[in-house]
């Protein structure tokens, strides 16, 4: 079956074309929308444009690793849940085997056999090494599997000459797994650094090297942090990950010989045509580490950034050329190929770079000189094509760019220069906002709703009416704060999923750790950023502002946590020990809720920030209680005549858990969310801290829906004496462009290129306040309205329920997200109401 196709490529004479041009993108609209713009290039949520070099080719799911065979005959593509085979020449497609989800790397073709080797990797396991074989795969998908013990996770894959034993990282538990390819079993495993992810094997000294993220385990006294149940050594105040190594093993004892140290988050391994220099591509470090291999001495190279010197450039993978005299490296944050120049005696400079698709994460040099490369996001899967569109409609690409020359790598560099900084015309308002005199900004992460879902039904705007299924019965106090302040209707999410919608709001950045297993997550889905290797090298968004900031978190990067009456000391608790939300919503009733609920934080290095008092995310706990102890706090803060900086809050009622028995109806949950927000910032708004506040609102994500406009357009407000009143805003903005925005405010300075490249909002604000009378309005909707019981359902009522019990809520967007949208539909609009489709590029 043939889903990919071939798109118009950059055409050498363009590039060359767009070097002599000052204006290689045009200035665009400042109400743009996301998307294919005129003159076939791209503007994404992450605020770059996009104009992909070469012959490429869209493919379903999401592109992670790449590998040919000895002979050229196949390209072979690990994807999501799937390895796809190529014709090696032309790209075009032979084959397309199904698999369990894959892992974040690991493909390879065995020597001497027709067999390709993949990594499989689930949530919680099990996992296995699963073998296809070429030329069988156009008759049928054939494949074996060798299972493996646990959940090690397994990554990268590599072969001895003579391909009777295969290499496997396993990165859960440090380990490199010796397997006998004809018995199909493995004979040895190998300790090695933690979380190991890249292997490559160097034939000319019978050594095999491996790329460690998580380095060396912790010294004593050194801070720690958890990822995947083992403790790495992380930086006290951000909680990132340290320096990771590359071990060196000595394939004749199977001994690990050196851990040689590099630089963070290394990755991708490469190894020049003479075999002299080992290239390790350190992913948070902006940076390639090279490495003698002879003497082992290591030395490190910058590579390019953009705007220069703000990091991530996420160097994840790079590859020689057959003369070994160019280093072409995937800089994923900028989505190009940044291309190294071999100089006189030992030195590397920049030569220049190739635009590439979304995040590329794999890269293969051939025999000619050619370049294969795989980008995870693609072009971002809107055509502009009339139709609806969700963010998991995951669609990769591929690209093939034949060698270019020195001219076409400058011009190209332009390109990528230009596209990592779109220019918009004037949004118009406030542009110095540090102006304004705020001193209190407040941040409400909310959970998955398009823009259409809940402001389908609004009279003006960019709207389509039949999507609304959360309209003004349901989320009255959205409408009326939109109405009454800013109705934002060309804002976006720039995620797709809370794995990844939580670390922009937090970080500004998201690694490529996250955007490899985005389907997957096997080593944990870390929304909440419990997990070191997540963490921004870089930090939080707020960690560099001139002065220290005053900072509490209410529920961000959150784990659960309950109360001991007796000592009045936190407890921790899995999220399965969460009680029934039943059960919490007769203790909110009755006010005994204080000892049930609290956080912790995922990130130890925030710990001292969380409000430990105020819930965990969980859609068991109703928002009302997180109103509740949010008022409690404001109510202190008005005592003491201090309030902090800045207040980070989630809130996950509007997730819904689809139609669970003895939990309340979708509707009810989302009117749940509303009713919390409008008693939040109505508290806000009556306080004497209102004068100088202002309040963001944001979904995570908008994965649980569908929009008429792109799958990532989303319900966002900004409240305040300084905001804009009964304005419709149909500026471009993003999630980075909000907490660009909060930056601003309090001069804080931006660490990451997203941040730095976000344009503020500027238009929503005013510089002259204005009084405001915000009242509380009650849904329609009774908030304990609840899911009938399977004994009152039949057809397809009865078997949503079903399958709304069976998913797991316990851990977030662990649900299978089409199928839940499905009943969200079916439940507001009737079982008989057909699907809207969802539009697929043309």
């Amino acid at each position: 079956m043939r889903f990919g196709y071939l798109l118009t490529g950059l055409a050498v004479s363009l590039c060359l074309a767009a070097a002599m041009r000052t204006d290689i993108f045009p200035v665009l609209a400042s109400a743009a929308l996301a998307g294919r713009q005129t003159g076939d290039y791209y503007l994404v949520v992450t605020n770059q444009l996009l104009r992909p070099a070469g012959d490429t080719f869209a493919v379903r799911g999401r592109p992670v690793e790449l590998a040919t065979d000895a002979a050229g005959k196949y390209l072979a593509v690990l994807s999501q849940s799937s390895v796809m085979l190529r014709d090696g020449a032309t790209g075009a497609p032979r084959a397309e085997i199904r698999t369990k989800t894959t892992s974040y790397t690991g493909l390879a073709f065995r020597p001497g056999a027709d067999e390709v080797w993949a990594s499989e990797a689930t949530r919680n396991g099990p996992d296995s090494v699963v073998i296809l074989f070429p030329e069988e795969s156009a008759k049928s998908a054939t494949l074996e599997r060798i299972e493996l013990t646990g959940h090690p996770v397994p990554t990268g894959i590599a072969f001895s000459a003579d391909g009777k034993s295969a290499y496997v990282a396993l990165s859960r538990t440090g380990r490199v797994a010796v397997i006998d390819t004809q018995f199909r079993r493995i004979v040895r495993e190998i300790p090695v650094g933690l979380a190991p992810h890249g292997v490559l094997m160097d034939v000319k000294r019978n050594r095999l090297y491996v790329s460690n993220r998580g380095g060396r385990t912790p010294a004593a006294g050194q801070s720690k942090a958890d990822s995947a149940g083992t403790m790495l050594a992380v930086d006290p105040n951000t909680g990132s990950t340290l320096n990771g190594t590359v071990s060196v093993i000595d394939l004749r004892t199977f001994a690990v010989v050196r851990d040689v140290e590099v630089g963070r988050a290394p990755s991708g391994l490469s190894l020049s045509p003479d075999g002299s220099l080992l290239v390790v591509a350190n992913g948070h470090s902006d940076s390639l580490t090279l490495i003698d291999t002879q003497s082992l001495a290591a030395r490190d190279v910058a590579v390019p950034t953009r705007p220069a010197g703000m990091f991530g450039a996420q160097p994840v993978a790079s590859a020689f050329s057959p003369e070994g005299d160019r280093l072409y490296v995937l800089a994923a944050g900028d989505n190009s190929v940044s291309v190294l120049k071999k100089g006189s005696g030992t030195t590397w400079t920049p030569a220049g770079a190739m635009p590439t698709g979304w995040f590329p994460v794999a890269l293969l040099v051939d025999s000619k000189g050619d370049l294969r490369v795989a980008s995870v996001k693609g072009t971002g899967g809107n055509q502009r094509a009339e139709g609806n569109f969700n963010t998991r409609q995951w669609e990769g690409q591929l690209a093939r760019i034949t060698k270019p020359t020195d001219a076409q790598l400058a011009a190209g560099a332009e390109i990528v220069e230009a596209a990592n900084a779109p220019r918009f015309t004037p949004a118009g308002g406030v542009e110095n906002l540090a102006s304004l005199g705020i001193r209190h900004a407040f941040l409400i992460i909310k959970e998955n709703r398009t823009y259409d879902q809940v402001f389908g039904d609004m009279p003006r705007g960019n709207n389509d009416p039949k999507l609304a299924i959360y309209g003004r019965d349901v989320t009255p106090n959205h409408h009326a704060l939109a109405e009454q302040f800013v109705q934002l209707d060309n804002f976006y999410d720039s995620g797709s999923i809370s794995f990844d919608g939580h670390q922009w709001l937090m970080q500004g950045f998201v690694s490529d750790y996250v955007e490899r297993a985005m389907v997957s997550a096997p080593r944990g889905y870390a929304w909440n950023l419990a997990d070191a290797l997540t963490v921004s090298p870089q930090g939080f968004f707020w960690q560099n502002a001139p002065r220290p900031l005053d900072v509490k978190l209410f529920g961000a990067t959150s784990l659960p946590l309950r109360w001991d009456p007796a000592t009045q000391r936190p407890v921790d608790i899995d999220e399965n020990e969460l009680l029934p939300w039943k059960t919490y919503w007769d203790m909110y009733k009755k006010k005994t809720y204080r000892d049930a609920v609290g956080a912790r934080a995922g990130v130890p290095a925030l710990d001292p920030l969380m409000v430990k008092r105020y819930p965990a995310s969980s859609m068991r706990i109703p928002d009302q209680i997180r109103a509740d102890i949010f008022l409690d706090e404001l109510a202190k803060w008005e005592k003491s005549g201090k309030a902090p900086d800045l207040s980070v809050f989630t809130m996950t009622s509007d997730h819904t858990v689809g139609t669970t028995p003895d939990n309340p109806t979708p509707a009810a949950m989302v009117a749940d969310n509303d009713l919390a927000l409008g008693r939040m910032v109505a508290g806000i708004a009556k306080s004497r801290f209102w004068q100088q506040s202002v309040i963001f609102v944001v979904e995570d994500d908008a994965q649980d829906g569908i929009d008429h406009v792109d799958g990532h357009r989303t319900v966002a407000l900004v409240i305040g004496p300084h905001v804009r009143r009964k304005a419709l805003d149909s500026n471009f903005y993003t999630q980075g462009s909000m907490i660009r925005s909060i930056q601003e405010i309090f001069r804080v300075q931006p660490r990451t290129r997203y941040l730095a490249n976000s344009r503020s909002m500027t238009s929503v604000f005013q510089a002259k306040p204005e009084a405001a009378r915000i009242e509380v309005l009650t849904p329609k909707i009774p908030l304990d309205t609840m899911n009938p019981p399977l004994k009152a359902l039949s057809g397809k009522r009865l078997l949503a329920a079903r399958r709304s019990a069976a998913m797991n809520w316990d851990e977030i967007d662990d649900v299978p997200s089409g199928e839940l949208n499905k009943i969200l539909w079916w439940d507001a609009k009737g079982y008989d109401a057909p699907l809207p489709p969802i539009a697929r590029r043309r």
